[in-house]
């Protein structure tokens, strides 16, 4: 599975959870809220009525609280008197409603101090709001104020909010699956580039160019790895060019070691001359002996960590025994090199090796365009 595909389901997945934590969070506190301010609503209307009853008790008051309740058409209004006796009722119920009413307010005022319930009044149908308020005349119980209210209204409300949770979830869902998406391949594509780039530097290709805006933990990713293939490119170049340098020293030293051995070889020369000639056969010997070692030194060059062995030399003679080992090249091209001092003896700290290959590099290549 791909690393966006991985983000985005992710993502989504949170998005997700957090949609429906909150969806059914809205839903249940709206719910609450609404049912308690419909039973607040019932609560205060009866405690209204009530006020009036036992501050007004002429017959005409009950009459005129009985005309407010029958234009509510959702609820059931009935006045008890203290016998539980029917005294007038908003609609006619039958005596097992007027019987259970009965036992709902006796059974309330003992185990509770509320005078509001929910009943599911019927099986699979919506649930009633009971709720009933004991009323005095004269300082004496007189009877009771109910309310049988239909709570239709309360369902209707709840379906609409169920539905607006629901409709607002699925746009969330919908905008945020499209800004997952977005997201992702925003986020991965970099990556992705970086991904295809680490493979042309893995090939050898060290000419790559990345994009690396923003200052977030991505743009140093591919930051790290422009100065990686940098790095790359330039220990390639260095180790190139310090090959070539040392096929150029070695074929130094051969080319000394194949004349002079031939010259021993088909010239009859003086015991002297051929002291000299073998003594710098042996010397370019162990100097490419040195060049050879100095290829396993790689690192140690590109890291600037190579050792000089320092030493004090007369640099007068140095120079004359490095002007012996390109006699034969000028001697070739009839040129002459002359060497002249101020001193017999000069001496300096240096790395005889490594100062040789540098003056003989410089003379071969200053005799080689000599015309």
């Amino acid at each position: 599975m791909k690393l966006s595909t991985k983000v985005s389901l992710l993502v989504l997945l949170s998005i997700v959870l957090i949609i429906v934590i909150m969806s059914f969070s809205f839903y249940t506190v709206s719910k609450s809220f609404y049912k308690t301010q419909l039973q607040e609503e019932v609560e205060h209307r009866l405690a209204a009525h009530r006020e009036v009853v036992e501050l007004h008790t002429m017959p005409e008051t009950l009459e005129h609280v009985m005309i407010m309740e029958k234009r509510n058409q959702d609820n059931i209004f009935i006045i008890f008197d203290a016998n539980f006796n029917v005294q007038n009722s908003t609609q006619q119920v039958s005596k097992e409603m007027i019987d259970r009413y009965k036992s709902w307010i006796v059974s309330l005022s003992k185990r509770s101090h509320e005078k509001t319930e929910f009943v599911n009044t019927m099986t699979e149908h919506i649930p009633h709001i009971w709720s009933y308020e004991p009323f005095k005349i004269n300082e004496e119980s007189a009877g009771y104020l109910f309310i049988d209210q239909d709570t239709g209204s309360f369902e209707e409300a709840r379906l609409t909010l169920l539905g607006i949770t629901m409709s607002m979830g699925l746009i969330t869902l919908l905008f945020s699956g499209m800004l997952t998406i977005f997201l992702s391949k925003k986020i991965t594509l970099p990556v992705t580039n970086a991904r295809d780039l680490t493979k042309q530097i893995a090939k050898g290709n060290f000419d790559v160019q990345l994009s690396s805006k923003g200052n977030d933990e991505i743009a140093d990713l591919l930051r790290h790895i422009s100065t990686m293939a940098r790095q790359l490119k330039e220990y390639r170049d260095t180790r190139q060019q310090f090959l070539t340098n040392i096929s150029h020293d070695i074929r130094t030293p051969l080319t000394y070691i194949k004349g002079y051995a031939a010259l021993l070889r088909d010239q009859k020369v003086e015991e002297g001359l051929v002291h000299e000639q073998a003594t710098i056969i042996h010397q370019e010997a162990a100097r490419m002996e040195n060049l050879v070692n100095d290829m396993f030194q790689l690192m140690k060059l590109e890291e600037g960590k190579i050792l000089l062995n320092i030493q004090e030399i007369d640099i007068v003679d140095f120079i004359q025994e490095v002007k012996k080992k390109v006699t034969l090249a000028t001697e070739d091209k009839k040129i002459d090199i002359l060497f002249s001092y101020a001193y017999p003896t000069l001496l300096a700290n240096i790395d005889p090796d490594q100062f040789e290959r540098a003056l003989l590099n410089l003379l071969n290549n200053s005799i080689r365009h000599t015309t």
